[in-house]
């Protein structure tokens, strides 16, 4: 006789599992070596014939037979061989009816139990025994002479002991049943939590692999729908900016139903939900009014579906959606299993972004690195003059600055010199920075013109510059013997000429370049002595502040030039540099640090 395989009607079976495929045997979850072993103590426990049979009632194990009933025939094997007949047939009408039956043959009463796990019969336990195992009819008369009793009323006793025996002993085939099948649902579960591990690290080895995260989150999308046995699924991520899910995955879904209309998180109650760590059942989809796309959803065949946060370190990245073709419900297990797969995902996306942005800013560094290199090769090396030493510190607060300082060679033995400060740090006020220099070198063959060439570097600068870009910027022509600087300041922080105990602070000029185009500067003439020092800062130097929040100002700046008159003109300058640093102490360093040195001979 064929009877059907194995079927497995609730949502918890091995075949709505990830992973697991059927039909199914007895023998794929508990060895035949232990369900003999079983058997053979039951069977020997309770005096019986035992027999396991598969779901289509076809013998697993061999017989067990303890019942004396089978002792004393033939030797034993011919007991077993009957027992063996009747158990293949009662197994095989339970397997069809999956009901206990009851069936007398050959002298004995066999019980069969069906083995149910997971809402569907995986096989049979049969057992049997007689009444007449219990005393034969000789032992019976001799009983009852022994002890004077009315035979009958003996037989009689015994005879209902028996059918109490017998009571109890169907009982152990049903006990027998569900230890079995305790032990199908336990190894059920032990391999259930070994797929979905594996389902787990499968995922997490495709997106942590050599291809690109977009194509790994296309496999992963893949897998979800494989291992969850749904129909489609989909991963999005946030755009934080727009305030929208970007679709980056899909599996199983048409073009039609993904370009459907944009998914903007403040319009979508589930994603809302999903983004404060809930995972969110929709029933029906064509029904549930938080589904912002029904009939697209009727149109494509999606019913109900599970939408998961994509977690990593507490902050949602975006969410993982899975759709059912019919109405279901999805199981805990299901559910845990969706949110390790969303917080894989997460990690892999935030890894890819720190990589991305690791990369960007090793791209930066470079860029950062060349343009110092360029800055650099921009600053003049301090020239040789008969009559005047020159010392200079650059010290920029990032790689590249806007403070600068410049020496230009001019016919006739002149010698240009220029400090300047760019309002701004880093790379937009390093590039205001070398616009500036470009202009000034370019108009600087008007020697002692220096008017007009301020003026026409402040109308280049403020055609190309914003309002808020500007360039305070002292500038001097030395005469060729050094005895006159010619000079112009551009609101830039005077330099100061000592001569004795005196400091004159170099003042005339104008506005800072870049403001007003219309801008008229005036030049001064300062005749030099021997002796005299020429200091000149940008403004990191005196607005340089220590833990009191106190500048360095332009008295202590004095005090220092002083003190280190009697060195020459470097070591000046990296002395004044030096009493800045000790004053600011491990404050911050706000600004660029620019210092330039001339000293008279």
């Amino acid at each position: 006789m064929t009877t059907p395989k194995p079927t497995f009607p609730c949502d918890d079976s091995p075949a709505s599992s990830p992973g697991i495929s059927g039909p199914f045997r007895l023998v794929d979850f508990v060895d035949v070596g232990l369900l003999q072993d079983l058997q053979d103590s039951f069977a020997s426990l309770g005096r019986l014939s035992i027999q396991i049979c598969d779901g289509d009632g076809e013998l697993i194990t061999s017989p067990s037979c303890a019942a004396p009933a089978c002792e004393r025939r033939e030797g034993g094997e011919g007991g077993c061989r009957a027992c063996a007949r009747s158990a293949v047939g009662l197994a095989a009408r339970v397997a069809e009816t999956g009901e206990a039956l009851v069936c007398d043959e050959g002298g004995m009463r066999h019980y069969a139990s069906p083995i149910q796990a997971f809402g569907c019969r995986l096989g049979v336990v049969v057992a049997g025994s007689a009444p007449e195992d219990t005393v034969p009819e000789e032992e019976l008369r001799a009983a009852a002479e022994r002890y004077a009793l009315e035979l009958d009323t003996l037989r009689e006793a015994v005879r209902r002991g028996a059918e109490d025996r017998l009571g109890s002993t169907a009982r152990l085939p049903s006990v027998l049943a569900r230890v079995i099948a305790t032990l199908c649902e336990q190894r059920f579960e032990v391999r259930r939590r070994l797929e979905e591990l594996s389902t787990v690290c499968d995922v997490t080895q495709m997106l942590s692999g050599d291809a690109r995260l977009k194509d790994a989150m296309a496999s992963a999308a893949a897998r979800v729908t494989e291992v969850m046995r749904v129909k489609a699924s989909t991963i999005r991520l946030v755009d934080q900016e727009r305030g929208e899910l970007v679709l980056y995955a899909s599996h199983n879904l048409s073009r039609e139903y993904l370009e459907k209309g944009a998914v903007t998180l403040s319009e979508n109650p589930i994603d809302q939900a999903a983004f404060r760590g809930e995972t969110v059942y929709i029933e029906d989809a064509t029904k549930d009014p938080r589904f912002r796309y029904p009939e697209a959803a009727r149109r494509e065949g999606l019913v109900s579906g599970l939408c998961a946060p994509m977690a990593y370190r507490g902050e949602v990245v975006g969410v993982l959606r899975i759709y059912s073709a019919r109405q279901q419900r999805f199981t805990g297990i299901e559910t845990t299993l969706l949110r390790a797969i969303g917080a894989q995902i997460a990690a892999a996306v935030t890894h890819s972004r720190l990589y991305e942005q690791r990369l960007e800013n090793e791209r930066y560094a470079r860029q950062l690195t060349y343009a110092a290199e360029i800055q650099r090769r921009m600053i003049s090396p301090l020239p040789r003059h008969p009559r005047i030493s020159f010392g200079a510190v650059y010290d920029p607060r990032l790689e590249v600055g806007g403070d600068f300082y410049d020496f230009i060679e001019l016919p006739y033995g002149t010698l240009g010199v220029c400090i300047a400060d760019v309002v701004g740090k880093g790379i937009p006020a390093a590039l205001l920075m070398a616009s500036v220099r470009t202009g000034l070198r370019a108009h600087a063959h008007d020697t002692y013109h220096i008017k007009d060439i301020m003026e026409k570097v402040n109308r280049g600068l403020c055609r190309d510059t914003l309002v808020n870009e500007f360039v305070t910027l002292f500038y001097g022509v030395f005469a060729p013997d050094g005895s006159q600087l010619t000079y112009c300041n551009a609101g830039h922080e005077p330099p100061l000429l000592l001569r004795g105990d005196r400091a004159v602070r170099l003042r005339s000029g104008g506005m800072a370049l870049g403001i007003d185009a219309a801008e008229a500067y005036q030049t001064d003439i300062v005749h030099l002595e021997s002796a005299d020092i020429l200091v000149m800062v940008t403004d990191g130097v005196t607005e340089a502040m220590n833990f009191d929040d106190e500048p360095f100002g332009r008295d202590r700046l004095i005090e220092s030039a002083r003190r280190y008159r009697d060195l020459d003109a470097a070591g000046m300058a990296k002395q004044l540099l030096w009493d800045v640093r000790r004053f600011v102490g491990l404050a911050d360093k706000t600004d660029d640090l620019t210092l330039l040195v001339a000293k008279v001979g």
